[in-house]
């Protein structure tokens, strides 16, 4: 009831992620049919990147997954998504805990996660050196000379991480900078389509996605490791991203310290 009520509130603003508790787990929403944000339905691919499908002309099933752009914070307080407690500082410019940040945050309140847990990711974060950070390592182009007509085909190489788990995926990948020159490392959860669920809170039948869709995923005691994945994530990604990774962590310890 709790989760159907927040759900009629916040109906005019699918395309939103929210996370809010569900009883004992972290109840995440996502839109299936915002095809051009930060969620995307894909199909199973064997070279990992996936293939984008139109989630509403064809039926969802086992091959297909969720990858969803997941942020840890925002400039804003706008988004019910946040933890205002977590407001820090970064190139001038003030930030607030947002997304990951709330999902470990509740966590710790609910126990999935525990501050031991927390410090643990801490001291690995720590001992990851520069050259493991994946904004470091090169792009590769690959340049034919065999093109017709005159023109030379080139292609680029970008690395990306991944790492498979039984809950679904985390990947790391570099994407080109939009207001600025060179690369940036994005992060995301990859969530298998037969673990999300319906508006009633049962697994979603396998069907096409019906207009301003969204699904539902938990995270409880049971897939707790997939946080600290998507936290190991962002640590090896970039030296900002593993500095205000720590940040985070290094406060949520400190609220939940009586």
């Amino acid at each position: 009831m709790l989760a159907f009520a927040f759900r009629a509130q916040c109906a005019d603003d699918y395309k939103s992620v929210l996370i809010f508790t569900n009883g004992d787990s972290i109840r995440v929403r996502l839109p299936l049919t915002d095809v051009t944000g930060k969620v995307r339905v894909k199909e199973i691919s064997p070279d990992g990147f996936g293939i984008p499908v139109a989630p509403s002309k064809v039926s969802l099933g086992t091959n297909d997954y969720i990858e969803w752009q997941i942020g840890y914070d925002i400039p804003n307080t706008n988004s019910p998504s946040i933890v205002p407690q977590l407001k820090f500082q970064r190139n001038g410019e003030t930030k607030y805990g947002h997304e990951l940040s709330k999902i470990i945050f509740e966590s710790v309140r609910l126990g999935i996660l525990s501050t031991n847990d927390l410090i643990g990711e801490i001291q690995k974060l720590e001992k990851i050196p520069t050259n493991e950070f994946e904004e470091s390592r090169p792009v590769q182009i690959e340049t034919l000379t065999n093109a017709a007509n005159g023109f030379q085909s080139a292609v680029e190489r970008l690395p990306q991480f991944t790492k498979v788990t039984s809950h679904g995926s985390v990947q790391i990948q570099l994407k080109q900078k939009q207001r600025a020159v060179g690369y940036q490392a994005m992060v995301y959860v990859c969530l298998p389509m037969n673990q999300v669920l319906d508006a009633n809170g049962n697994s979603r039948k396998s069907a096409p996605a019906k207009s301003k869709e969204t699904v539902f995923y938990d995270f409880s005691r049971e897939n707790a490791d997939l946080i600290l994945n998507i936290v190991d994530a962002f640590g090896i990604a970039s030296q900002q991203h593993n500095e205000d990774i720590q940040h985070i962590l290094q406060k949520i310890l400190e609220m939940a310290r009586p």
